[in-house]
């Protein structure tokens, strides 16, 4: 299979956020915020530790229904293109072209 839903004859459905994500390398963990115990839990398991400063190494972004990666700027872009209801004041974290899950959910 190249394309799923084209192979299935499918209307691919719109592109949307669905949650917080970091990437490094090819290594792309997901949690309902940036560095939550959930991510945290995932990076220890892939680490066997996490020592402070490691969070540096990551790319913060998002990931859509997909399972694509989006950095914060693709995320935002996505976002209001979906119409998901995006909080400016909260969500950008003092930039307005980029999304942070405080302004998503």
């Amino acid at each position: 299979m190249v394309d799923y839903w084209k192979d299935n004859n499918i209307r691919k459905p719109k592109q949307v956020v669905v949650c917080a994500a970091c990437k490094k390398g090819n290594v792309i963990i997901a949690g309902a915020r940036h560095f939550d115990k959930v991510m945290v839990s995932q990076i220890k398991a892939i680490n066997g530790t996490l020592k402070p400063g490691d969070g540096a190494n990551w790319e913060e972004g998002f990931i859509d229904q997909f399972g694509d990666f989006l950095d914060r700027e693709e995320s935002m872009k996505v976002a209001i293109a979906a119409g998901q209801k995006v909080d400016i004041e909260r969500g950008c974290g003092g930039l307005e072209n980029c999304l942070f899950s405080e302004g998503l959910y």
